[in-house]
């Protein structure tokens, strides 16, 4: 099941804001502190509780056990979630898609501080989250040392290590896998392995550590396993929170591509960016319908005062968008580089 539609009421930094999804690629544009990560944490955090299906403990439980590691607030205490505001006790997020939902209540006063009021939700694929920072080489070891509480991470990179802890795919979804995969082992020089609890890069000129491995390409190594061993499959839900940071360029463009082919293949993608190539490309491709099968939405995240609520724009394109913050940073850098031009003083003139 897709996501359609998001509704959050007093939650983190928004007082009222309604999302209407693309069933392909959704991204996330805006400054620091406008709420795009907590969007998405929002969204993960319920889906992945609901694929824990069997569990005696009750939803309501489970989730908020889930909210407090994905969100980490002091002494796991969920009511500091709700939107800041003087005699404010309740924050709301609903989730739809096509054929259920869930609807989440919460609280800062009383005991009870996760309330699910519905959950017709039904999990057809897993979501996987990728935090900012790679975990390719963070992964030995990190899942017992987690599970100990010796680490001070946020639980989506405990999500992360297990998912590429699964075995690898046998049979058809494995063939299913290698036509996604083979674009990112071509840019990588090999295939990911993992073996004796620590991930390595298999090249022609022998195996390499991931650790030694350039970060940027760790990301895409690490994405590439998870594809193999089908953590990441068609009908999942792939949250990439700022899949550029350590990238160059060229990486960048083979993140689009990467992102274009999941999409293809059924996934719903949510990506927060800051970087100018990744939004625009995509933005020309939306444009221009180059790849029409893999529809995508852009959301501006924004605040009109510096401690004022956060505010979404959505449109099908970057042009659609009145606020655009990558764009108008770069508007501004070359004001600045013209500036500087005009203040120059001219060729053989005296400084």
């Amino acid at each position: 099941m897709k996501v359609q539609h998001l509704h959050m009421k007093q939650f983190s930094a928004f007082e009222d804001v309604e999302l209407a999804f693309s069933p392909g690629i959704n991204v996330f544009l805006g400054t620091n502190a406008t709420g795009k990560s907590h969007t998405m944490k929002a969204l993960y955090s319920p889906l992945k509780t609901l694929e824990q299906e069997g569990s005696v403990i009750p939803l309501d439980l489970r989730l908020h056990e889930k909210m407090a590691n994905v969100f980490r607030p002091d002494d796991a205490y969920m009511g500091r979630l709700v939107h800041r505001r003087k005699g404010q006790g309740k924050g709301f997020i609903t989730i739809r898609g096509a054929t259920g939902d869930v609807a989440v209540v919460l609280n800062t006063k009383g005991k009870q501080q996760v309330e699910v009021k519905s959950a017709t939700w039904k999990t057809e694929a897993p979501s996987i989250f990728l935090p900012t920072r790679e975990v390719l080489a963070m992964f030995e070891g990190f899942i017992p040392a987690y599970q100990e509480r010796k680490l001070s991470f946020d639980e989506t990179y405990y999500d992360a290590c297990i998912a590429l802890s699964q075995a690898a795919l046998r049979g058809p979804r494995s063939e299913e896998a290698k036509a996604l995969i083979q674009p990112i082992e071509a840019a990588l020089g090999g295939k990911v392995s993992l073996q004796g609890g620590r991930f390595y890069l298999l090249r022609k000129d022998g195996s390499m550590e991931a650790h030694l491995v350039a970060e940027g390409l760790r990301k895409i190594a690490g994405l590439a396993h998870m594809v193999s061993n089908g953590s990441l499959t068609t009908n999942g839900i792939l949250f990439w929170d700022e899949p550029e940071a350590n990238l160059n360029p060229q990486l960048v463009s083979l993140v689009v591509d990467i992102l274009l082919e999941l999409g293809k293949r059924g996934v719903q993608i949510f990506v927060t960016t800051h970087d100018y190539l990744l939004s625009h490309k995509l933005s020309l491709l939306s444009e221009y319908r180059k790849q029409p099968d893999v529809p995508i939405r852009f959301f501006a995240f924004h605040r009109k005062e510096a401690h004022g609520p956060a505010l979404v724009d959505a449109g099908d394109t970057l042009a659609d968008l009145p606020t655009n913050p990558i764009l108008d940073e770069f508007s501004r850098h070359y004001d600045f580089e013209r500036k500087l031009f005009d203040e120059a003083p001219e060729e053989g003139s005296a400084a």
